[in-house]
């Protein structure tokens, strides 16, 4: 679909106001704030990829649905958790690929090499930012961009973490349950959480592996899934198919059909309008943060110099306070992590060793040949019923931490915009300083998304990593003497009970620990963005007073001319965002 006109139009105007803003921002000092404007913002805008991505836990058959939609075999599929790197698919009229790693460099691949970048046997998904792969489907056509993710039930807790943190940034999100176990417990709670906040009215939910059951289970399962979502999302959008029948012979009934309709109607209707919307929300919220920052410079031209210079020494002491506080908070999460990796530690142990105290009596209890055929299976369930217990528990630890940081943070980033408003902002009306909302919203969607993150992580461990990373439950009794049989399961399972324990504790401390790193990274990235706002205007403003001497009329007036540019772009965007959702005018005859 090429853009109607007035979208064009409205595209034009986003830009130009945009340009505008980074041409104020710049003239006042705010370059940090320009700089984000022309290298990020502008080009999100004038490249018009809409990213269409789909979600949901692995072994759903997310690879088969993708090839599915694509019409071809294009990637990795398997029984495993194969895609361990995201997919970037992007309309090209031949086949081709490139893996972009993470610091930046781009590589092209042969078909031959894919597999070693974005899955898990590959060996490389480590290192990869994500996986471009060019092919000619008409879907993609218009800059869709196609991400096939990594499942959000994955056994590596961090390729879960990169699937959270890209579904805020999706234009549009298609969400694959699987027909034979639809909506886990760990989908509705991955549904109901934060993390999703806005994202919700974005998805499209594919019911898969229609093919697996008869027609009285179809329907059955239909009916589940729409009564257990509609409870999770506003009138849920469903698609019920058979990813594999319309791959293998276009099976007509396969539900792919009606899907694809849908998406085509999707996109020629809305692609447009979403893309739109987004970049005009996003500008406005910058011109709104321009205009707050404009304010307290207009009202420093009323101070004599020596006031002013008085005054934003007090602002520059708060800061000075609130970096400080910032930076012990640091202090702050590695001791609470390190507690909190202790109490896992402690609670492991004392279920091993409960377990271990246990087995005797359980072995007596039932029959040799059961002892034989069950023994490692029950030894695993036991497991995975304490993980999930603990996993409930330790998510909640986290959790909580992250709240009382994310408090601390935003504690601080209040007082220093607090006093930057008191001693800068204009007599008749208190200036509203806050945190460049683009980037500080991304901060508290990374650490949400983490909490969440560990939640699937844990409760997927004991059935799936246990299996890797400790191979000592494949317990093998090979005597036929009952006797025997119990005497070395007594012998061999404590001492396997506690292998198994001693290889699941360093799971747990690499994703506390990755959960520090990164409200680590949200409280230095916060703080940032607030100290380099405050410096700049600060240092610009009393530049140009040093400059002018006493002669600040001029600079009064070219301040509120930007400011009243600043206004009415802010106007202009919230006509302009209504305008793109009404229906185009209708063309004469």
């Amino acid at each position: 679909m090429i853009l109607l006109e007035h979208h064009k139009q409205a595209k034009h105007e986003i830009v130009t106001r945009l340009g505008d803003l980074a041409t104020v921002a710049e003239a006042v000092g705010m370059v940090t704030l320009a700089r984000d404007i022309r290298a990020s913002r502008i080009p999100k805008i004038e490249d018009e990829r809409f990213h269409l991505v789909v979600l949901g836990e692995f072994n759903h058959g997310k690879s088969t649905f993708v090839n599915s939609l694509l019409g071809s075999e294009l990637l990795p599929t398997g029984i495993t958790p194969t895609t361990a790197a995201l997919n970037h698919v992007i309309y090209s009229p031949i086949v081709k690929a490139r893996v972009i790693e993470l610091d930046g460099t781009s590589t092209d691949l042969t078909a031959s090499e894919v597999k070693d970048w974005v899955t898990v046997a590959g060996g490389r998904a480590a290192e990869v930012r994500y996986v471009e792969l060019g092919f000619p489907s008409e879907l993609l056509r218009n800059n869709v961009v196609l991400v096939d993710t990594p499942g959000v039930n994955d056994l590596n807790e961090q390729r879960a973490e990169v699937t959270y943190g890209y579904v805020p940034r999706a234009d549009a999100v298609l969400f694959l349950l699987d027909a034979g176990q639809a909506l886990k417990e760990s989908e509705r709670e991955f549904l109901s959480s934060h993390v999703l906040d806005g994202s919700r009215d974005r998805m499209t939910f594919v019911l898969g592996k229609m093919d697996m059951l008869n027609s009285d289970e179809r329907t059955a399962v239909i009916d589940y899934v729409k009564e257990g979502l509609g409870k999770l999302v506003h009138d849920p959008v469903i698609f019920p198919v058979s990813a594999k029948d319309w791959l293998v012979r276009k099976d007509p009934q396969s539900g792919m059909p009606e899907l694809l309709a849908h998406l085509e109607k999707f996109l020629a209707r809305d692609r447009a309008r979403v893309l739109l919307d987004n970049a005009a929300a996003d500008a406005a919220r910058t011109a709104a943060y321009l205009e707050n920052n404009l304010g307290v410079r207009l009202a420093a031209y009323d101070l004599s110099m020596t006031e002013l210079e008085e005054r934003v020494a007090i602002v520059r002491q708060q800061l000075d306070t609130s970096k400080r506080r910032l930076d012990e908070l640091h202090i702050r999460i590695d001791a609470d992590a390190e507690a909190i990796k202790t109490q896992v530690a402690l609670d492991l142990d004392a279920f091993a060793q409960a377990f271990v105290a246990a087995i005797p009596s359980q072995l007596d209890a039932v029959d040799a040949d059961d002892i034989k055929k069950f023994l490692p299976g029950f030894i695993e369930d036991k497991f995975k019923e304490w993980a999930e217990l603990e996993g409930t528990k330790l998510a909640a630890m986290m959790e909580h931490l992250a709240e009382e940081v994310i408090s601390i943070t935003n504690e601080n980033v209040a007082a220093a915009s607090a006093a930057l408003a008191d001693r800068l902002g204009p007599e008749d009306a208190k200036v509203d300083i806050s945190v460049d909302s683009f980037k500080y919203d991304v901060g508290v969607y990374a650490v949400g998304a983490l909490g969440t993150t560990v939640f699937l992580f844990v409760n997927t461990l004991a059935g799936g990593l246990l299996t890797l990373a400790a191979p000592v439950l494949a317990i093998i009794l090979k005597s036929k003497v009952a006797g025997d049989i119990r005497q070395q399961a007594k012998e061999k399972v404590p001492a396997a009970i506690l292998h198994a324990a001693s290889a699941m504790k360093p799971h747990f401390d690499k994703c506390v620990d990755d959960f520090a790193k990164r409200l680590r990274e949200f409280v230095i990235n916060a703080g940032n963005t607030l100290f380099k706002g405050i410096s700049e205007i600060l240092e610009r403003t009393i530049s140009d007073r040093r400059d002018r001497g006493g002669e600040v009329e001029q600079l009064k007036v070219g301040t509120g001319q930007q400011i009243t540019r600043v206004i009415a772009a802010r106007a202009a965007l919230g006509q302009l965002r209504d305008g793109i959702w009404a229906e185009p005018p209708a063309t004469a005859e």
